[in-house]
């Protein structure tokens, strides 16, 4: 029960969004639609990554690139196959796809209440920021 962590395609998006109901702590919202996610991924082509277990998805990581940072979003790991470094493999993909841009800083997008991601954050050398806060308006 090998896993294999590859580029995420647009063919990936639906199983994603599947795995993503189903994440305690993940929020799905209007965004995380078919199309929007196809954007992301044909705009972020080297920064979106999936984890597989005989040809299932079991793992996601969206990373995001505006020119300066990276961005995590939507770390997903089934929960049959945590703690068994997928999570950490998925991220290091993430982060070596910025490095290799020369992007020196990442940040991650993780919701006040979901305290395994942050754990799991902590754990991978991530450090949070409690100076900034993200405020959002829906266009």
């Amino acid at each position: 029960m090998g896993i294999s962590i590859s580029i995420m395609e647009v063919k990936d998006i639906p199983a994603s969004i599947e795995l993503w109901k189903n994440m305690k702590g993940l929020a799905i919202r209007g965004s995380d639609n078919i199309r929007d996610l196809s954007e992301h991924v044909k705009m972020n082509p080297k920064h979106n990554f999936i984890a597989t277990s005989e040809d299932q998805l079991v793992g996601t990581v969206l990373g995001g690139y505006d020119g300066r940072r990276g961005y995590i979003y939507h770390l997903a790991v089934h929960e049959d196959f945590r703690r068994k470094d997928t999570g950490r493999e998925l991220m290091e993909k993430c982060f070596q796809s910025f490095r290799e841009i020369h992007v020196t800083k990442c940040h991650m997008m993780v919701l006040k209440d979901n305290t395994g991601a942050q754990d799991f954050y902590s754990k991978i050398g991530c450090e949070p920021r409690d100076e900034i806060l993200v405020f959002s308006k829906t266009l």
